[in-house]
């Protein structure tokens, strides 16, 4: 589990978001994803997009990976579970690789 995270990391670092930023992201997706359901990914750049995510767009393949990351019961979890698991001073982001498994 903790590659899946330095890739999604990496991923994400490379699409230009902050590393302090990354686990408010997840928990805003995961959020938008439980309250909304799993909706296409027009509809959940748009909701993204309405809490403030303007700035970052969300593509198929690193939503897979997100969502590669979440666990059964993850929404029983408190929420500083994200902040622990990707805790920037842990991970240093590796140089993004292509070799994403589709989740279907």
């Amino acid at each position: 589990m903790e590659e899946l995270i330095k890739i999604l990391v990496g991923r994400l670092v490379g699409k230009g978001m902050e590393v302090t930023t990354i686990p408010a992201f997840i928990r805003d997706l995961g959020n938008t994803m439980v309250a909304h359901g799993c909706s296409n990914l027009q509809e959940l750049n748009r909701r993204l997009q309405s809490l403030g995510w303007e700035d970052f767009e969300l593509d198929d393949y690193t939503l897979q990976l997100i969502v590669a990351t979440f666990e059964p019961g993850l929404a029983y979890k408190p929420p500083h579970w994200f902040d622990r698991s990707l805790d920037p001073k842990r991970l240093n982001p590796p140089k993004e690789q292509n070799t994403c498994k589709c989740l279907k």
